[in-house]
Parts: structure tokens; C-alpha cells; sequence
């Protein structure tokens, strides 16, 4: 099962960096807890499906270009630890952002995603594998 776990992650950031909304939110669980950078830096994050789709949707409002590049899933059961970079450009001022390492801990359940976390710190990823526990 964990296999198919990765290959569902991988599905979900392709269809985030496609901006295909409808797949991407199908791979979610309907109570997905969803914590980007921006909101991990505010202490946040985006509960259920209908909140996702609001941060998808305002995306394009600041970003011109905003895509995730995992290079490695790793397969840990029903967590799986992504390894890759980001790149944005802010639409506005036109100001590059790219994160090299970026990290991704994403939680599955029953052939959904229920929690997905981002971080630009891998020893911090790493940290948060242990602490949520490898389910």
C-alpha cells in the first residue's frame, strides 16, 4: 500500500504545478490539514477541501509562477517524506523565490492525503515525521 502512497503524492504535486484544481483536490481527504510555507511561517493552516481551494485560487492573485520540484519520495508507510526545491515569482514586483532544499511531509489515509506539510528545512521535516509519528 505505502507505494501507492508515493505515487498519490507524486500525482498531487503534479496536479498542483499544472493547476489542475479538480485533480488535486480529489486526492485530498475532505479534512485535509494543509500547511504551506506562508501559512507555516503565520502559525496556520488550511482546513478541508473548501480552504485549499481558496489558497489554490488565490495563488494566481500574487504569483505569477509557483511550482514545487520533489526530486525524492520517500516511502515511510502512510507518511511520505518529499525532497525537492520551489520556485516562485511574485507577480507584482517580480521578485524570485527559490528554496534549495525544500521538504514536504505528507500524511495518507486510505488513498488520500490528509495532512501535508512544507518546509525549507529538512532536519525539520525530518522532525516532524518523528513527531506525528509514522502512522
Amino acid at each position: 500500500m505505502s507505494r501507492q502512497n508515493v505515487e498519490l503524492v507524486r500525482r498531487l504535486h503534479q496536479a498542483f504545478n499544472r493547476r489542475d484544481t479538480e485533480t488535486f483536490l480529489e486526492l485530498l481527504d475532505p479534512e485535509v490539514e494543509w500547511v504551506p510555507m506562508l501559512a507555516r511561517l503565520e502559525g496556520a493552516m488550511y482546513r478541508g477541501r473548501a480552504e485549499v481551494e481558496r489558497w489554490l485560487a488565490g495563488l494566481d492573485h500574487d504569483w505569477v509562477e509557483l511550482r514545487t520540484d520533489p526530486r525524492e519520495f520517500r516511502d515511510l508507510g502512510e507518511v511520505v517524506l518529499i525532497l525537492g526545491t520551489w520556485h516562485a515569482r511574485a507577480r507584482t514586483s517580480g521578485l524570485v523565490l527559490d528554496s534549495e532544499p525544500a521538504a514536504w511531509v505528507a500524511h495518507v489515509r486510505e488513498g488520500k492525503v490528509i495532512r501535508q506539510e512544507t518546509f525549507t528545512d529538512r532536519a525539520q521535516a525530518l522532525e516532524a515525521v518523528d513527531r506525528r509519528g509514522r502512522t
